[in-house]
């Protein structure tokens, strides 16, 4: 039996399910409805613990279409991902060899006693619903998603105007990762980070994972990394080379070939 993730309450109606320090998932609760933000990997059991909070009518969206944040969409049936992100990719990122690859690999989850053994397969096929606008009404919560392009082409930022937070995913964070497939050039990310900077002095900000909440400061930081990195050079290299700026633990890892917008 797939243990059930542990949450607690960060705001009036708003939950932090903690995928066993994998993923950050976040449960809004209106009058309503309920929107529960990302899955997660899906080795443990996510709408358990939604269902330990609420019965309402619930609505499933992804920050953006990595397996640890659609992995789990499997046991809500669907899910809502920007139509940048419903490639061909996402349903790789849905497969079991790779969830279980990426929950092997994890070793913060492992020290939870969670292993590749733990990620099942759903009885149904999940359906990815593509989206370029999405706003929902939870009754007393409206959340909005804004498309924050970085880290995924199609990844987004969910604003809950009543509670003044957003809910950014992994597009800026400690160890932002630029490198993988799919990500965006640096000059195409730089807009979307300043972007949430400039909201980030009227909002609480939070991603997913590690520490859940990123201060003000912190992403300013991010932001600066991100324009001296565009400062450093004039073109992209013609071979790809991982590079990490500046050369500590939770610096940006990026592509030389893909700091300009191509």
């Amino acid at each position: 039996m797939r243990k059930i993730p542990p949450y607690r309450c960060i705001a009036d109606g708003i939950y932090l399910i903690n995928e066993f320090d994998g993923t950050n998932c976040y449960l809004l609760v209106g009058s309503e409805k309920a929107l529960l933000i990302d899955t997660g990997t899906g080795f443990c059991d996510m709408k358990a613990a939604v269902r330990q909070i609420t019965d309402l009518p619930l609505t499933v969206i992804a920050t953006h279409g990595h397996v640890d944040h659609i992995g789990g969409a499997g046991q809500f049936g669907e899910i809502y991902v920007h139509k940048n992100d419903c490639a061909l990719l996402n349903r790789v990122q849905l497969s079991v060899p790779m969830r279980k690859a990426f929950t092997a690999g994890n070793g913060a989850v492992k020290a939870h006693g969670i292993s590749a053994k733990d990620v099942t397969r759903y009885p149904d096929k999940v359906k990815l619903i593509p989206f370029t606008e999405f706003s929902i009404d939870l009754g007393g919560k409206t959340v909005t998603a804004h498309l924050t392009p970085g880290h995924t082409k199609g990844s987004v930022a969910l604003i809950d105007e009543e509670d003044k937070i957003i809910f950014s995913g992994d597009n800026v964070c400690d160890a932002l990762w630029m490198h993988l497939p799919g990500c965006t050039s640096m000059e195409e990310w730089l807009p979307s980070a300043e972007w949430l900077y400039e909201k980030s002095a009227d909002y609480r900000v939070f991603w997913g994972h590690r520490t859940p909440e990123l201060t003000r400061e912190y992403i300013g930081t991010v932001v600066q990394w991100g324009r001296e990195i565009l400062q450093s050079r004039t073109a992209n290299s013609l071979l790809p080379q991982t590079k990490q700026y500046p050369p500590q633990s939770d610096g940006i890892l990026y592509k030389t070939n893909r700091i300009f917008r191509r």
